[in-house]
């Protein structure tokens, strides 16, 4: 067996469902995303864009895993679960139908209380339809926050894991910075930046790294790298969610090849003062949404409104197509920080007339006492040769 962390962390992860469900009175909760399964179990994999689901009761101790033949190997080998149930993928059977004997082996389904997590890629909404046909006499309940809110106050072993994450952060960067020079095409800085990560012991991300330059930086970290050749004044931004046992530290930071043009100067300025209030507000009992008025403030104070978007989103495990977690700072969200939370602090600023948006955030992480950068790269706008 390979877990991530000792047996004692998952039970005491599997014992907080359990009261969170008891609060609820839920009785079985269905657990569908890969992340979840991970951090609840240790199930580790990349082949889950097909059914799976984790079915976790109430008042029984025991955790069932319904999953294809191919994938009973990898559940025992990485999570503590011991009772495995097989589906085999054909036409003749349905996953949900099985998942429902599963649950009447815990409850009667008669008006019994089943949480479902929905907010997650790994529950296909033909299946969701499925599922409540076999379970119609239960009422279906969304688990989706329950789950995920648990996830936000990082126990000290993931604390130590987002400290790795960090240190690989800082090195993706860097050999990032190394490889931008005039001539030097995106994918080449976006091979240099995963080499050194990989080389340094970091594994594959829930998201190739945003790479964008020139105009194309208006993208505005959601633009893959291409092929574009980086010329000189061009603007560079790259984000990078450097992943140790699945835990990622994000962040992102904006360079120059050569001179950088005025007004990537001007944006970048107001963007490390808009950071700089923000890491000093932040701290636990802080609301999400004073950290972000705060940085709101700053944007103001230029002639900027981006109030109706966020300035930074809880970060940790991550499995493709995402590294968020359930927490925005943002003036509408409700979270108050604590102690062991984590979180990409950010903010990017694009001047449409001009043809280029900048970037500059850090992966943060809430102590007892106030804040830490998981990096020690600086805030200065970076220029490349």
């Amino acid at each position: 067996m390979n877990l991530a962390f000792d047996r004692q962390e998952y039970d005491a992860r599997l014992a907080r469902v359990r009261e969170q469900m008891a609060g609820q009175n839920l009785d079985v909760v269905l657990v569908f995303g890969q992340d979840q399964m991970f951090y609840l179990t240790g199930y580790d994999q990349i082949g889950y864009s097909y059914y799976q689901v984790l079915v976790v009761a109430r008042d029984d101790p025991r955790v069932v895993y319904l999953c294809r033949e191919v994938d009973a190997h990898i559940i025992r080998e990485t999570s503590v679960a011991e009772d495995i149930r097989i589906w085999y993928d054909d036409h003749h059977n349905d996953p949900t139908e099985v998942t429902a004997t599963i649950v009447r082996e815990f409850v009667d389904i008669n008006d019994c209380r089943i949480g479902v997590e929905l907010q997650t890629h790994g529950l296909l909404p033909m299946f969701y339809d499925r599922l409540t046909a076999h379970l119609a006499a239960a009422s279906i309940v969304d688990a989706s926050a329950l789950l995920t809110d648990l996830r936000l106050e990082k126990s000290p072993a993931e604390v130590a894991c987002m400290r790795e994450a960090g240190t690989l952060f800082d090195i993706g960067m860097r050999a990032g910075f190394a490889a931008m020079h005039e001539g030097a095409r995106e994918c080449d800085v976006h091979g240099a930046v995963m080499q050194s990560i990989y080389a340094a012991g970091g594994e594959f991300p829930a998201v190739a790294p945003p790479l964008e330059s020139g105009p194309r930086t208006l993208h505005q970290t959601h633009g893959a790298a291409l092929r574009r050749e980086l010329q000189t004044h061009d603007p560079v931004n790259l984000e990078i969610g450097a992943c140790f046992r699945r835990y990622h530290a994000v962040g992102v930071r904006s360079a120059a090849i050569g001179a950088p043009v005025a007004v990537q100067q001007r944006l970048h300025g107001i963007l490390r003062e808009a950071l700089q209030a923000g890491l000093e507000i932040a701290g636990p009992g802080v609301a999400t949404a004073d950290v972000a008025e705060v940085m709101h403030e700053v944007y103001l104070a230029n002639g900027i409104d981006r109030r109706t978007r966020h300035c930074g989103y809880g970060i940790g495990i991550g499995y493709p197509p995402t590294w968020i977690d359930n927490l925005r700072i943002k003036s509408t969200d409700t979270h108050i920080l604590k102690s062991g939370m984590t979180f990409m602090l950010h903010g990017i600023l694009a001047d449409w007339d001009a043809e280029l948006a900048v970037a500059l955030g850090d992966p943060v992480l809430i102590t007892d006492t106030g804040v830490d950068r998981l990096t020690t790269l600086g805030h200065d706008l970076v220029v490349c040769d």
